[in-house]
């Protein structure tokens, strides 16, 4: 990851020579921000509770079983919807606050290069929240294998796509590129979930065959 936002500085520093590109790329990145801080919590909450959810307790005075995998399969599905709802909320006051761009500099080159960068910046934000909850709960079931695969996959595509867009559409390509970056780790997390992860529906009814026999 720190190869791809190095990559994000190197290319967009090198767009042009008046530094027009580096100060609406700057202005673009405190945008991200607004929402991003917020999902990047929701990550660790992710890592805390699936490990938690997927321990099964007993009571003690009731005996009623609590947790386990099913349980911690609910409890994923709850986090993915609250990474889409804050995702969508987050990038919607991302660009409600676009037409203070102004405010930020007085240079109208520099707010007229941040435009389209900074309404990408929020659409984004609704891919990061599922991403970074479900790299959390990638985290918190221990498959540190398959998220550092799917990383580098995503870094190899992003610095390929950062090479080839940006001379086409300066600083709007290199975040298309960043936006091709979050969207491989999207679709890491939809496999890890649906197909290869322990809470995957295949890996779920073995769970509970095993359990029945």
């Amino acid at each position: 990851m720190n190869i791809t936002f190095l990559m994000v500085a190197r290319v967009t520093q090198g767009i042009d020579e008046t530094g027009v590109a580096a100060a609406a790329h700057a202005i673009a990145i405190q945008v991200f921000q607004v929402g991003g801080i917020v999902l990047l919590a929701l990550s660790i909450v992710a890592q805390t509770l699936v490990p938690s959810e997927m321990v099964v307790k007993i009571d003690p005075v009731t005996k009623k079983k609590s947790g386990g995998a099913h349980a911690c399969k609910q409890t994923v599905n709850r986090l993915m919807c609250w990474g889409l709802v804050l995702g969508t909320a987050l990038g919607a006051l991302q660009i409600a606050i676009l037409p203070f761009l102004s405010q930020i500099t007085p240079l109208k080159e520099v707010q007229k290069a941040a435009v389209v960068p900074s309404y990408l910046a929020s659409l984004f934000q609704v891919m990061n929240g599922l991403v970074f909850i479900g790299e959390g709960v990638m985290i918190g079931c221990g498959n540190f294998l398959s998220l550092s695969f799917t990383t580098i996959i995503a870094t190899a595509a992003a610095l390929v796509t950062m090479r080839v867009l940006p001379p086409i559409y300066g600083l709007t390509g290199v975040w298309m590129g960043f936006g091709v970056f979050n969207l491989i780790r999207l679709i890491g997390v939809i496999i890890h979930q649906n197909f290869s992860g322990p809470l995957a529906p295949r890996n779920l009814r073995k769970i509970q065959s095993s359990v029945s026999a």
